[in-house]
């Protein structure tokens, strides 16, 4: 796979999104649905369960991309180096700043030659189309 600067388009990154979050409305049900069906489930298994539904973005960014990004060709990158995968800190900071502002974030898209929303400015990434 060939690293080039190209950076993802505002319509990749949102088709990305929009298939991540099925996957989680997804794995978020089928849990509900199995721990429901378990007499006695914990109320520490239930919490242990959501949060590692929730960090599904920064793991799987921080070794190389989501689902949504891998269906869509794009990556994150670091933006000081886009050969250079996040770290799990920055992947985290990047995401948790991501569903902080929303749609606000996306307005610097249009602000940036790179294309960077807000999150990615403040983590110091940078989203670019590859070519598998």
């Amino acid at each position: 796979m060939k690293m080039e600067n190209n950076f993802a388009s505002v319509i990749d990154r949102i088709k990305s999104t929009t298939i991540d979050t099925l996957l989680l409305i997804a794995c978020f049900y089928l849990l509900s649905d199995i721990l429901s069906s378990i007499d006695n489930s914990s109320e520490n298994l239930r919490i242990l369960l959501f949060t590692c539904i929730l960090m599904y973005e920064p793991i799987f960014v921080s070794i190389n991309a989501t689902f949504g990004n891998y269906r869509n060709s794009i990556r994150i990158r670091k933006n000081n180096d886009t050969t250079k995968k996040l770290n799990f800190f920055q992947s985290l900071l990047r995401y948790f700043l991501k569903i902080s502002l929303g749609w606000i974030s996306l307005i610097f898209i249009l602000m940036n030659k790179k294309g960077r929303a807000l999150h990615d400015i403040v983590s110091g990434s940078v989203v670019i189309k590859v070519e598998d």
